[in-house]
């Protein structure tokens, strides 16, 4: 599922890390603050027993947030599938964000 609603269309992973439901507005105003419009989606434990955060990052903050993410250990929610993440991530997770790349 893409939140399309203002351009948000780009999901971030970041693995093992908990915002928790009381913490999301400082979650992204947190981004803001380091340039990037964001907007919270969920978050899930993996059956290995990680909380990993998914978020949505805005289409014109995009290519400024690709290297600053990975210097943070996040990465794009279809890299995070494509390498090897489908099979710990619970299915009702993974039918509610959609794989958006085309392959």
């Amino acid at each position: 599922m893409k939140n399309t609603s203002n351009n948000f269309e780009q999901l971030v992973v970041w693995r093992g890390t908990i915002v928790g439901k009381d913490n999301i507005k400082d979650f992204e105003n947190w981004l803001q603050e380091e340039g990037f419009r964001v907007k919270y989606a969920t978050e899930f434990n993996t059956t290995k027993g990680s909380n990993d955060l998914l978020f949505y990052i805005h289409s014109e903050d995009v290519s400024r947030f690709a290297i600053w993410r990975l210097e943070r250990g996040m990465s794009w929610w279809e890299d995070y599938l494509d390498n090897g993440a489908k099979n710990v991530v619970p299915k009702e997770v993974l039918d509610k964000f959609s794989y958006s790349w085309v392959k």
